[in-house]
């Protein structure tokens, strides 16, 4: 059952990693609201998408500002070492161990370089849907890792960080990058997504790795 929870929880956030990134007026609903709406994401996007007569509108509602997208990389760094932190205690296997260290740090210097920025320019963080889920779910993805028994607990944490991975890379193709206004936050935007594409490229060599040792111990099982 809380195998199905995980899931649902990071369907939602990829929802959400397809729409506009919201207003910081929605940022209450990081319960009900964000859930109600997640599934509406798509087809609110798609209609906007179809029609170019209200381009004008349509760009309105679109706006999206620094404070905003630093909101949600920050709540995005936060929930990555929060999970980091649960596998460096919890993971079996060296490289695992060693993709959670590395990990950690990542997210924690880039939370340090996005907080500097943010000083420097004067950059207001704001929250958003996406940030509000972000947070808001962080403490759920948490339970279910430290729930897993041990000898799955491995397969769980990088199944997870695919997951996690892919959406934020969609998050910052589609969303993020293409929004950003200042020139320093966007340069950072990049740098935030040359990592993501190298966790995402680690972590998916590992899970088939996993898979692979996962299906050669069930074999030898029979």
């Amino acid at each position: 059952m809380m195998r199905h929870h995980f899931k649902h929880r990071v369907a939602v956030i990829a929802a959400l990693a397809a729409s506009v990134v919201g207003s910081s007026a929605h940022a209450h609903g990081r319960g009900g609201y964000a859930q109600q709406q997640g599934a509406h994401i798509s087809q609110q996007q798609r209609p906007q998408q179809q029609r170019p007569q209200h381009a004008t509108s349509q760009r309105a509602q679109t706006q999206v500002s620094d404070g905003a997208i630093a909101g949600v990389v920050s709540a995005n760094n936060h929930l990555e070492i929060s999970l980091a932190k649960i596998a460096r205690k919890q993971a079996r296997s060296r490289e695992v161990k060693d993709f959670a260290r590395d990990m950690l740090e990542s997210h924690t210097h880039s939370e340090r370089r996005l907080s500097t920025l943010v000083r420097r320019f004067r950059i207001q963080v704001q929250p958003t849907r996406v940030s509000a889920m972000l947070v808001g779910h962080a403490p759920l993805f948490a339970a279910y890792l430290r729930r897993q028994p041990a000898q799955k607990f491995d397969h769980a944490f990088i199944k997870s960080q695919v997951m996690t991975h892919r959406y934020t890379l969609r998050m910052l193709d589609e969303q993020l990058i293409p929004k950003v206004k200042e020139p320093a936050l966007r340069e950072e935007l990049q740098r935030v997504r040359e990592q993501v594409v190298n966790h995402l490229e680690r972590a998916q060599t590992l899970h088939a790795k996993l898979a692979k040792q996962q299906g050669t111990s069930s074999g030898q099982g029979r």
